[in-house]
C-alpha cells in the first residue's frame, strides 16, 4: 500500500475506496496485515484520475469503462456516451447531512425521499448538485402541502419510459459490433433525452391551452 500510494500520489483511503468499489482488483494477502497490489494498479489509477479530471465521471461510470477495457474493447465512443449521461462540471458531493443543510429537508425526509425514489442519487449516500436542486423543489412541494405518496407516479412512469427506451435500443443494436453499438446508443440517447422533456412539456402546454380556451367560452 505504501509503495502504491507513493507511485500514484493518492492516499491510502482513496486506494481502498477504489478496491471496495471494484475499480481495482483485490490485493494478494499471503498473511495477515500484508497486501500485495498488482503493478497494473499504477496505470489503472492514473486512468481513473485522468477520466475524473477531464470528464467529471462518477466512479460507477468509470467502472463500466474499465470493465470494457479489460475485455479489450475500444472505449472512445463509450466514453462519449458515459460523459453525456454522467458528466457534471466541477462536481462536488454531499452526504445526507450536507444535503439537509443545502435543501432545508430533514435527514429523515431525505431518507424517505430516497426510499420513494423521488431523490435518486447515482451513488448511495452521495448527492450531487442535481440532487440538491430537486431536493429544494421537493422542499417547496412539501410547503405547498404535497405528500410524498402523491409524487411517486414520477418514478413509476420513468421506469416504464426507460424500459421502453432500453427495448428500442436493443432492437436496433442487438446485431451490431461493440463500437457500432456504442455509437448508435450515443445518438439514440441524445434523441431520447430531448424527446422526454419536449413531449411532456408540450402535452402539459396544450392541456393548459385547451383548458383556457374552454374557460374563455
Amino acid at each position: 500500500m505504501k509503495d502504491l500510494a507513493a507511485a500514484t500520489g493518492i492516499p491510502k483511503s482513496t486506494i481502498l475506496l477504489y478496491v471496495n468499489r471494484g475499480l481495482l482488483q483485490q490485493p494478494l494477502r499471503p498473511v495477515a496485515n500484508v497486501a500485495y497490489y498488482h503493478p497494473d494498479c499504477v496505470q489503472r489509477i492514473a486512468f481513473i484520475r485522468r477520466i475524473q479530471s477531464s470528464h467529471r465521471l462518477p466512479l460507477a461510470a468509470i467502472k463500466g469503462l474499465l470493465k470494457e477495457m479489460d475485455r479489450g474493447k475500444d472505449i472512445n465512443t463509450l466514453l462519449d456516451l458515459q460523459t453525456l449521461l454522467f458528466a457534471r462540471e466541477g462536481e462536488q458531493h454531499l452526504d445526507v447531512e450536507g444535503l439537509a443543510v443545502a435543501t432545508g429537508l430533514s435527514t429523515d425526509q431525505i431518507e424517505a425521499l430516497v426510499v420513494a425514489r423521488l431523490l435518486v442519487p447515482l451513488e448511495n449516500g452521495r448527492f450531487d448538485r442535481e440532487d440538491v436542486a430537486v431536493g429544494k423543489l421537493l422542499k417547496t412541494g412539501l410547503k405547498l402541502g404535497f405528500e410524498f405518496e402523491e409524487l411517486t407516479f414520477y418514478p413509476q412512469l420513468a421506469d416504464q419510459i426507460v424500459q421502453r427506451e432500453i427495448e428500442l435500443r436493443r432492437r436496433h443494436t442487438q446485431d451490431l459490433a461493440f463500437d457500432e453499438d456504442a455509437a448508435l446508443t450515443l445518438e439514440m440517447t441524445r434523441v431520447a433525452r430531448g424527446l422526454r422533456t419536449y413531449i411532456i412539456d408540450r402535452v402539459m402546454q396544450r392541456r393548459l391551452i385547451k383548458r383556457r380556451l374552454k374557460d374563455d367560452f
